[in-house]
C-alpha cells in the first residue's frame, strides 16, 4: 500500500485494464453520502449506492483503490498480493463471480499438498505425518467445543499440549488470526466460517477487487481528518477540502480508529470507542521470496510447514510455494513474533525467511534466490495492522462497532463482515448491506 496521501483530488488511474478514471470535475460536489476508504467495502458500497440511484463520492488516502486488497507487479515482474490472497469459501463468495466474469485465472487451492518437515528440517515421515494431523484436531475441537458452548475466553485457555501443537497454533492463530492463541476469542472463533474451498488468483487477489472501481467517483490522496455529525447533515474534513453530505460510511480499520487519526464531532460515544478498542489489529506478514526459477522440490501452490519447538508456538515462517506456477514463494508471519521482527526492518524479515527455507530445503535456495521484501502493514498509517482480532471476553464487539450513530455515520469493513470478518468478502458484503441501509433511509 502507498504510504501517505497525494496532493490532486482525482482518480489518476487504475492498475487494471478497463478501469475508467473519474477527474476531479465529474465528481459530485454536494452528493447524498461520502464513503471513506476505497477498499472492498468502501468500492462494493459505491457499486450499491450507484444502482440505488444514490449520489456519493469516495474519498481514499492513498494514491491506489483495494485498501489492504493490493496486488503489484513491478517488484517481482509477476503479480504479488501483498495482502489478501485467497477467495476464501469460494462456493460462496462473490469474489469468485468477480473473478470469473473479468477474466482472471482462478486455481482450486482447496486440497493444495503440504510439504512438511520435523524440527531438524527433514522431510516428515509417516509418524510426524501422524502427529500433525492429530495436532489439528486435538486443538480445533476444544476451541469449537468452547465456543459452541458460549465462552469467550481465550483459545490458548483450552487447548492441550501436543506435539506439533505449536505449528498449528501457528498456521491457525498467528498466520490467520494475526493474533497469538491468548489473544483469540473462542467465541469468535466458533462464530466464523470454514475457509474451504478456496481459490488463489493467478493475476493477484487484488487486482480482482480493483475492478470494482471501474467508473465510480473516487478522490485519491485525500485524507479524513474529521467528521462532523452535529448538524443537519455530515461534514467531512480532508486534505481537499470539506465535502457536506446527508450520511457518511466510515471504512478505515480498526487500527486507524483506535489510533485517533480521524477527529469525531462530537466525539464517539464511549460504547463505540470500546468496541474498536475490543477489535486491536493482529499482524499478517507476507514475505515474498523471488527465485530464478529453481523448485528447491517444492510443489507448486504446496504449504511449506515445518514442526517448530512446543514453546514456541507463533515463531516461524511457513510458506505456499510457486503460487499459480510464479517464481516465488510467498512466507507468511503473523502475531508478536512478525510485529518484533518487523521491528528490526525489511532485511531482516528477509534473511530471516529465506534462513528456514534454507534450513528445510539446502544451501541451493541461497544459490538460486534473487530477491525478497516484507509487506508494511505494521507500520503503514492507513491501516495500523493487517486485520482485526476481538479480545477474549469481548465477543459481540463487531455488533457493536457496525452500528450507525444517528442515522448520518454508518460503519463498515472487514472487522464487521459477521461470519466472514477479517476476510475480503467481509468487508465487501459489509459495504454492500451498509449501502442498502443509507439507500433505504435516504429513500
Amino acid at each position: 500500500m502507498s504510504t501517505h496521501i497525494g496532493r490532486r483530488a482525482v482518480l489518476a488511474g487504475l492498475t487494471m485494464a478497463g478501469a475508467t478514471p473519474l477527474l476531479a470535475q465529474n465528481l459530485p460536489s454536494d452528493p447524498d453520502v461520502v464513503i471513506v476508504g476505497a477498499g472492498a467495502a468502501g468500492l462494493q458500497a459505491g457499486r450499491t449506492l450507484q444502482h440505488k440511484g444514490i449520489s456519493f463520492v469516495i474519498v481514499e488516502a492513498a494514491t491506489r483503490v483495494g485498501g489492504r486488497a493490493y496486488t503489484e507487479s513491478a517488484t517481482f515482474g509477476a503479480p504479488v498480493d501483498h495482502g489478501c490472497s485467497w477467495i476464501s469459501g469460494s462456493d460462496n463468495n462473490a469474489f469468485t463471480r468477480i473473478g470469473n466474469e473479468g477474466g482472471f485465472t482462478l486455481v482450486n487451492h482447496t486440497s493444495a499438498g503440504t510439504d512438511l518437515f520435523d524440527l531438524e528440517g527433514n522431510r516428515a515421515d509417516d509418524d510426524e505425518w501422524a502427529a500433525y494431523d492429530r495436532a489439528w484436531g486435538a486443538i480445533e475441537r476444544p476451541m469449537n467445543k468452547a465456543g459452541q458452548a458460549g465462552k469467550d475466553v481465550a483459545a490458548s485457555t483450552v487447548i492441550p499440549d501436543i506435539p506439533y501443537g505449536a505449528s498449528v497454533q501457528s498456521w491457525s492463530g498467528a498466520m490467520d488470526y494475526g493474533v497469538d492463541f491468548d489473544q483469540i476469542s473462542t467465541a469468535d472463533y466458533w462464530n466464523g466460517t470454514s475457509s474451504q474451498p478456496s481459490y488463489i488468483v493467478k493475476e493477484g487477489l487484488g487486482a480482482v477487487v480493483a475492478t470494482l472501481a471501474d467508473g465510480l467517483p473516487i478522490s485519491l490522496g485525500t485524507k479524513v481528518t474529521a467528521i462532523d455529525t452535529s448538524g443537519a447533515g455530515v461534514s467531512v474534513e480532508t486534505s481537499n477540502g470539506t465535502i457536506r453530505a446527508k450520511a457518511c460510511l466510515l471504512t478505515v480499520s480498526t487500527g486507524v480508529l483506535n489510533a485517533g487519526h480521524i477527529k469525531f464531532t462530537p466525539e464517539l460515544p464511549d460504547w463505540k470507542q470500546q468496541a474498536a478498542a475490543d477489535i486491536p489489529m493482529g499482524l499478517l506478514m507476507k514475505v515474498p521470496l523471488l527465485f530464478d526459477g529453481a523448485r528447491l522440490d517444492l510443489g507448486e501452490n504446496n504449504w511449506v510447514t515445518y514442526r517448530i519447538p512446543e514453546d514456541q508456538p507463533g515463531e516461524a515462517c511457513y510458506f505456499v510455494a510457486w503460487p499459480c506456477g510464479h517464481d516465488y514463494l510467498f512466507g507468511n508471519i503473523g502475531g508478536r513474533f512478525a510485529w518484533e521482527l518487523y521491528g528490526a526492518g525489511q532485511q531482516a524479515v528477509v534473511d530471516y525467511a529465506l534462513e528456514q527455507l534454507v534450513r528445510l530445503v539446502g544451501s541451493d535456495a541461497r544459490k538460486h534466490f534473487v530477491q525478497g521484501f516484507a509487506t508494511d502493514w505494521a507500520d503503514n498509517p492507513l491501516t495500523l495492522g493487517a486485520y482485526g482480532a476481538v479480545r477474549p471476553g469481548a465477543w459481540g464487539a463487531r455488533e457493536k462497532l457496525g452500528q450507525p450513530i444517528d442515522e448520518k455515520l454508518y460503519f463498515a469493513g472487514e472487522a464487521i463482515g459477521g461470519s466472514v470478518s477479517a476476510l475480503v468478502n467481509g468487508a465487501y458484503y459489509s459495504g454492500h448491506a451498509n449501502a442498502k441501509t443509507i439507500a433505504k433511509k435516504l429513500a
